[in-house]
């Protein structure tokens, strides 16, 4: 094939644009989802030309020509036409005689009425390709139905084929550029891989556009820096709102400024907020109901001698300090405090709290004395239908299940006897509307499970209820996710440990420090910057509504032992089980009563049976 190509300039002529000269612009400046006007493909990330009048005349405004388009040979000679020349011309309604697609412009022999597309008067018949450097693959021209073996997509197309290994490629794939230098969606550049990496083969990844998944087989897009993974179709495609969130300033779309903005500070702020929605709430159903609690209360009384959820024992009140965890005697001494009410950490930005010397039994003040006895009807957001009831378990090694949330929690919950469903603490406060971090540009709103995948955690979101997006169909998060704090401290780092949302930059891949099993990075994850430690979510957060620690006798091979209870998980996948020593069941993660002493190990639902029946434990 010979061709005649005219010389390109920053400004030229161009007969695909008789009316206005053109110029050449920095690939920066063009639209999202600018198309040349030649090929109809995407400029994005290429030179292009735009007409220099398009501030002035509106119907030259989506003038877009790619500077490899403007340079095309105006004929050519072709090996399916030697007779005549071809000349590059404008041809609409008309159809390529080599693939049979349709065409805009065409290089065309009029005198033999014959058209050939763009792609086909330059594509290679014989091609070799990294992504399958075993063979070389041959070009069938004619457009055919068939999966592709790169994209994985269907679509008919002419294709480029190994008939050796049986693979099909569809043309516009084995043409993919093997680097989008700028993506409009993410802030470094992509490159063309034909597989995943090995080292992240551990978990299921997701297109970082779409969500859905990218299989380890197939071509995709990808970033090492950020584990960043995109499938072929997505990268050409347009960006869509959600996929440009990454990059927007946080808060830039939402002017909804008064509502409750998560995640929260701190573990602390919890509480804060449970506080604020309980007093908000009772303010405006303030004297509808005789069971609704008065806005202010009388002032703490410095003993509770029968309190509703701890007759056993007086309750007496403390004032949390930074000494709290000094020996003394005349306190009630604990490393960490925990109400055994809301199940969140007794501190000193709420310092009162009540407790009992005997057994450990610790509330807040404000869970002790205000909490609400009956929510009436509407104040309870996620069950406004009916009035619920305020209730404790009796038995700290048992637990009830959340209807909101489904986690189990050992705390306060209330209660609806109408529909027979019970609410935790912190769920019976939730906001119906939210903003968030992960999802800054729309507001979210308390809704029913669309049992659906949980767009930060990977979770699916199955009964309860959720935050969601109602202008993002597919953006669900689970309620335990909206309570995670953006900052938190652990013992097995010195330092304040973030909650880190994807895109990560972090080439590599991150190890649990609690668990020591692979962390995926295209979920939230907390994270040490100073340390370069890293922590799955749910091992720092996965008993936020149980409270462990409390001790229970039982008589074992006729010796009292005291047992605690604690969550036993199985730190790596090499060690043992760990094995309830009565039902001699096995479990990854559960709770358990532990002799500090000897190492009896029991399953809670066990140790329930044998004090129901008082006998002791012989083996």
């Amino acid at each position: 094939m010979s061709a005649s190509t005219p010389k390109m300039s920053s400004s030229l002529k161009h007969f695909s644009h008789p009316k206005h000269s053109l110029v050449l612009k920095d690939f920066n400046v063009v639209g999202d989802d600018a198309r040349c006007h030649v090929c109809d493909t995407s400029v994005v990330g290429s030179l292009t030309y735009t007409c220099s009048r398009s501030s002035d005349d509106a119907e030259c405004q989506g003038f877009y020509l790619h500077k490899r388009c403007a340079e095309l040979p105006t004929t050519i000679t072709f090996y399916k036409h030697n007779q005549h020349p071809l000349v590059l011309i404008k041809r609409p309604n008309h159809f390529c005689d080599v693939c049979g697609g349709d065409l805009k412009f065409s290089y065309a022999c009029d005198d033999c009425r014959f058209d050939v597309c763009l792609i086909c008067a330059f594509q290679q018949r014989l091609l070799h390709h990294q992504g399958h450097p075993e063979h070389p693959l041959i070009l069938m021209p004619r457009k055919s139905l068939f999966k592709c073996d790169a994209c994985y997509e269907k679509a008919e197309d002419s294709s480029y084929v190994c008939t050796t290994c049986d693979l099909c490629i569809h043309k516009k794939c084995a043409f993919s550029p093997l680097t989008i230098p700028t993506p409009a969606f993410h802030h470094h550049p992509l490159h063309l891989f034909y597989s995943i990496p090995t080292m992240h083969r551990y978990f299921d990844r997701f297109c970082n556009i779409c969500r859905q998944r990218v299989h380890k087989r197939f071509w995709m897009y990808y970033c090492h820096k950020c584990t960043y993974f995109v499938h072929m179709r997505c990268a050409t495609s347009s960006p869509t709102s959600s996929s440009l969130n990454e990059i927007e300033d946080e808060g830039s779309h939402n002017d909804e400024a008064d509502l409750i903005e998560l995640p929260l500070h701190s573990e602390e702020s919890l509480f804060d907020l449970i506080i604020s929605q309980c007093r908000k709430l009772q303010f405006q159903f303030q004297g509808k109901d005789k069971n609704s609690t008065a806005i202010s209360p009388a002032p703490d009384p410095p003993i509770i001698n029968k309190h509703w959820s701890h007759k056993e024992h007086p309750l007496v009140r403390f004032q949390h300090s930074s000494h709290e965890n000094d020996n003394n005697e005349d306190n009630y001494n604990k490393r960490e405090l925990i109400c055994d009410g809301c199940i969140q950490p007794i501190t000193v930005i709420h310092p009162s709290y009540y407790a009992c010397n005997q057994c450990g039994f610790l509330l807040h003040s404000f869970c002790a004395t205000q909490l609400p006895g009956v929510l009436v009807a509407g104040a309870c957001p996620p069950h406004p239908q009916h009035s619920l009831k305020l209730y404790g378990r009796s038995i700290f090694y048992t637990s009830t299940m959340c209807e909101i949330c489904r986690n189990n929690t050992n705390g306060f919950y209330y209660q609806c006897k109408t529909c027979d469903i019970k609410i935790d603490i912190r769920c019976a406060f939730l906001p119906t509307k939210i903003k968030h971090k992960s999802h800054n540009h729309h507001s979210l709103v308390l809704r029913p499970s669309s049992n659906s995948v949980c767009r930060v955690s990977g979770i699916r979101v199955t009964g309860g209820m959720e935050y969601g997006c109602k202008i993002c169909s597919k953006f669900q998060m689970r309620i335990a996710c909206a309570f995670y704090p953006s900052m938190m401290k652990h013992k097995y780092d010195d330092h304040p440990i973030t909650l880190r949302l994807p895109p990560f930059f972090y080439e590599g891949v991150f190890y649990c420090e609690i668990c020591e099993g692979q962390v995926n990075n295209q979920w939230w994850l907390y994270h040490c910057g100073e340390c370069d430690h890293s922590m799955h979510t749910y091992c720092l957060r996965w008993i936020e509504s149980l409270k462990l620690g409390r001790s229970v006798e039982l008589d074992i091979n006729d010796q009292l032992h005291t047992l605690t209870l604690v969550l036993k998980t199985r730190a790596t996948i090499t060690q043992p089980m760990n094995k309830c020593r009565y039902c001699k069941k096995e479990y990854i993660t559960n709770l358990f009563l532990e002799c500090d002493v000897c190492g009896y190990l029991i399953c809670c639902p066990c140790f329930k049976k044998i004090k129901a029946s008082n006998k002791s434990i012989h083996f």
